[in-house]
């Protein structure tokens, strides 16, 4: 792939649209760089074109982006006789809009595959789709009905630099919503087998329709689990246990949910003394996150905070989260394993 400045800006504007970022906050390419026909045809063929793409956005979502783009467009049009805008990005746009009008679904709630491209920049970069409500702050009690900045933080870190942790590991995913990071772990980082967990069924069902879609089922199941017990049987899962490694991102949302957490840990610690976590939060409130860590050292684990870059926000090539929050990444392990937090990480590298 061509790195060059006009096509990472086409590049990355194709990676933003299909993980469905902000229409309001997307950078735009510029308008010298999408007026040429050439350029068209590449923005129809690998953003817009139904018959050549499998996975894409909703037609609301789509016409705000072509709408945009097309005002863009008729803004750069300087000489009617040698500038011309596309007739097939013309006629793909009036497709759009009849959809999006035709479509009456609650557009808040409504599923749509969101293509999370990793970051790296090369032809055919590994992607991993989620069926999920990207505008959809809580459903039905729960948030796992789409995908939060730290589950994006801790793939881009296990994809660029922890990679070591998953490969040939036996995984336990808690409150994995609808299952970004297992499926990352089981599609792209090998891991051995991955067992994804949330407290609600719904939330399950549609995260075994991911495991479906990006074709893991080998690798990666799935269970309904509520933290506060730990039961081997109950995770439904049996024959892959011991578990290598415990994954989490962005657990932290209400104190009163530690007890029940750090019971799960302690059953899973008491079972599996070499065990490791890894934890993704974001510190909205760092007293919340000061209040379970201080609960983690009354329990005899260790939170090991761990030196992770911060990819902000315009020099993130995918997996695009915020980063108004700061977001941390913590190794807890149990003090009563004969291994030191340190020596585990040097066992996983």
């Amino acid at each position: 792939m061509s790195c060059s400045s006009g096509f990472l800006q086409l590049e990355l504007f194709r990676r933003k649209y299909l993980q469905m970022e902000d229409p309001l906050e997307i950078k735009y390419p510029a308008k010298e760089l999408i007026k040429p026909l050439a350029a068209q045809v590449w923005l129809l063929d690998n953003l817009f074109n139904k018959r050549r793409l499998k996975h894409l956005p909703t037609a609301r979502y789509t016409y705000r982006i072509m709408k945009k783009l097309l005002s863009m467009l008729e803004e750069a049009m300087e000489n009617p006789k040698e500038d011309e805008i596309s007739d097939d990005l013309t006629t793909c746009f009036c497709e759009v809009l009849s959809q999006a009008r035709d479509d009456q679904m609650d557009a808040v709630r409504e599923k749509c595959p969101v293509t999370y491209t990793a970051p790296v920049l090369e032809t055919d970069a590994p992607s991993v789709i989620i069926l999920e409500a990207p505008f959809l702050l809580a459903c039905d009690g729960t948030t796992g009905t789409r995908t939060w900045a730290a589950a994006l933080y801790l793939g881009t870190y296990l994809f660029t630099e922890g990679r070591y942790f998953i490969e040939n590991k036996r995984i336990l995913e808690l409150g994995a919503g609808l299952g970004f990071v297992s499926i990352l772990c089981g599609k792209h980082l090998g891991a051995k087998h991955v067992l994804m967990t949330d407290g609600s069924d719904t939330v399950m069902q549609l995260a075994q329709d991911n495991v479906m879609l990006n074709e893991v089922a080998h690798v990666v199941a799935t269970a309904t689990y509520e933290w506060g017990s730990y039961d081997v049987d109950r995770l439904n899962n049996y024959q892959h246990v011991p578990f290598d490694l415990v994954l989490a991102a962005d657990i932290l949302y209400e104190p009163e949910d530690f007890p029940a957490l750090l019971s799960t840990l302690q059953g899973l610690f008491s079972r599996f003394p070499y065990l490791q976590m890894l934890m993704s939060t974001v510190v909205r409130i760092s007293s919340t996150l000061e209040s379970f860590l201080e609960a983690c050292d009354s329990h005899s684990f260790r939170a090991e905070r761990l030196e992770t870059p911060t990819w902000h926000e315009n020099q993130q090539i995918g997996f695009f989260h915020s980063t108004f929050d700061p977001i941390h990444v913590y190794l807890i392990t149990s003090s009563k394993g004969e291994t030191s937090s340190d020596e585990s990480t040097r066992d996983a590298r």
